[in-house]
């Protein structure tokens, strides 16, 4: 009964906090300024994303760099058995989009990316890489959003936490706020954008992984969940995954909460669809591939009152992955009252895969 009374007071939170987040997000509306001659260029232009070719073979687009990148330590600081490091290195990306091209190069800090590492002094059983949500980023905040000691100290694994770009310490100075680029309704900067997001992630991947050999997996919420779930599809070298509250199409999110708005209206004059929506971010989307982790190696995670990642929404995903194992927690998008159930669902996933000790 309690628990059912907070999932309801934490949907309504979503619905009020979504109400504003679209709010922001008409504010900076490309719409605005589209005739329909344009976004058909645009939509021109998204068919190198979405070329049947390169959804067959998406690594055409999303292919790692051949040698690991070299990480630069910015601060160092010593944990009882380990340290925590704050790295950088550079962006492995480069626009594929001429015009885009020219509009990427005005961005400062977008291309030095920033990844924190707890690692141990002694060998660890598994690493875990994990990606945070839209309009945030900042690592003290997610360092209690995922309970990073208690996955660094009580499950012994080192952790990595990846900052996407367009966020917090990669916002570009003519941004207002975090994530305010990225994803937008651009559908050409949000195409740029994930390729570079994943062509970072398997950067990083690679690096963890010369690092230490032990098994390696990715977790995160909400646009992080979106990005595990993406990387999950497409490379084969995580050994689980765990996306939480995540979309299975963040074309058909967006567009599903924008009925009656703005832009809603203005996107379907200009002749969108939810179909053709979908289509042009369809490199994006977990939905275009099978994923490359073990079915017995995935596990969806869903929050009982979010308005936000519907359950209808995460459905998607969950049953394209063929119906793997799935925990459901206590609050909503926002307020995530039961994400320490989770965590604790998380381990023993990991135990149940024999790469973590089990309960003695």
């Amino acid at each position: 009964m309690l628990s059912a009374l907070a999932d309801h007071a934490c949907a309504r939170f979503d619905r009020v906090m979504r109400h504003g987040l679209r709010r922001v997000l008409m504010q900076r509306n490309e719409l605005d300024r589209l005739a329909r001659a344009e976004l058909e260029r645009r939509l021109e232009a998204v068919a190198q994303y979405t070329d049947p070719a390169v959804l067959a073979e998406p690594d055409r687009l999303l292919a790692p760099p051949p040698a690991p990148p070299p990480l630069v330590p910015l601060a160092v600081r010593r944990l009882p058995d380990g340290r925590a490091t704050h790295f950088t290195f550079a962006s492995p990306y480069r626009p594929r989009d001429p015009h885009y091209a020219r509009e990427y190069a005005t961005y400062d800090r977008v291309d030095t990316v920033h990844l924190h590492a707890w690692q141990h002094d002694r060998p660890a059983p598994a690493s875990i890489l994990l990606a945070h949500g839209w309009c945030v980023g900042n690592r003290r905040l997610h360092e209690i959003e995922f309970s990073i000691s208690t996955l660094y100290r009580d499950l012994g694994l080192d952790v990595y936490f990846y900052v996407q770009p367009f966020h917090s310490l990669r916002k570009p100075t003519a941004a207002r706020f975090s994530g305010e680029l990225f994803p937008s309704t651009d559908i050409v900067r949000t195409n740029e954008a994930f390729i570079q997001t994943v062509q970072d992630v398997r950067a990083a991947i690679t690096a963890v992984l010369r690092h230490s050999p032990a098994p390696l997996g990715m977790m995160g919420s909400s646009l992080g969940g979106y990005t595990s779930a993406l990387v999950a599809s497409i490379d084969p070298r995580l050994s689980f995954v765990v996306p939480i509250m995540a979309p299975a199409s963040f074309a058909h999110l967006l567009w599903d909460h924008g009925e009656g708005d703005p832009f809603r209206r203005q996107a379907e004059a200009l002749g969108m669809t939810r179909e053709r929506f979908h289509s042009a971010w369809a490199l994006h989307s977990p939905l275009s591939y099978a994923p490359k982790v073990p079915w017995e190696r995935r596990l969806v995670v869903t929050a009982r009152g979010d308005a936000l990642v519907t359950e209808a929404h995460a459905d998607v995903l969950w049953h394209h992955w063929q119906r793997p194992r799935r925990f459901r927690f206590t609050g909503g998008h926002f307020l995530q009252l039961g994400r320490r159930d989770y965590i604790r669902e998380l381990a023993r996933f990991l135990a149940d895969l024999r790469i973590i000790p089990g309960p003695g």
